[in-house]
């Protein structure tokens, strides 16, 4: 297997608990709030975001381009994360707009230092959106069954 078909392989395995976690919420909300799925989704969004930011972090370093942004992503989710810690225990829709904003913000700096790889930017593009519409079915689902 070549370096570009595993890294392709990683990124869609990542992104599984995005896909799954709001699909079993839709179908069984029983289950999702028994198991605290909604915290699951919040705590395994971070974790990607996270990374993806240190991702970007060596990215620029590599490129000889500002960390500026990879330093202010982290503080965002440094900020996130003590929402999620300190915050209201139920499922809070700004905690999960924020996670989008976030990953906004990673994918366009992102693309900025990916200018030669077309299908990395091409995958990098299919999962922020698959992300994008994960985080907006959670906060709908929040929504509809806000008790």
């Amino acid at each position: 297997m070549i370096l570009q078909d595993k890294i392709k392989v990683f990124c869609y395995l990542g992104l599984l608990p995005f896909i799954s976690i709001p699909i079993i919420s839709w179908v069984s909300p029983k289950i999702a709030y028994d198991y605290g799925l909604f915290i699951l989704f919040l705590n395994w969004s971070l974790v990607m975001a996270v990374f993806m930011a240190g991702t970007l972090w060596g990215m620029a370093l590599e490129q000889k381009k500002s960390i500026l942004p990879s330093v202010l992503t982290f503080f965002l989710l440094f900020l996130i994360l003590n929402l999620h810690i300190f915050g209201d225990s139920r499922p809070s829709v700004l905690i999960i707009l924020s996670l989008l904003i976030v990953y906004e913000l990673i994918y366009r700096y992102e693309k900025k230092l990916i200018i030669n790889l077309d299908w990395y930017q091409k995958l990098r593009f299919h999962l922020t959106f698959s992300i994008r519409i994960c985080h907006l079915l959670m906060i709908a689902f929040i929504f509809s069954n806000n008790t």
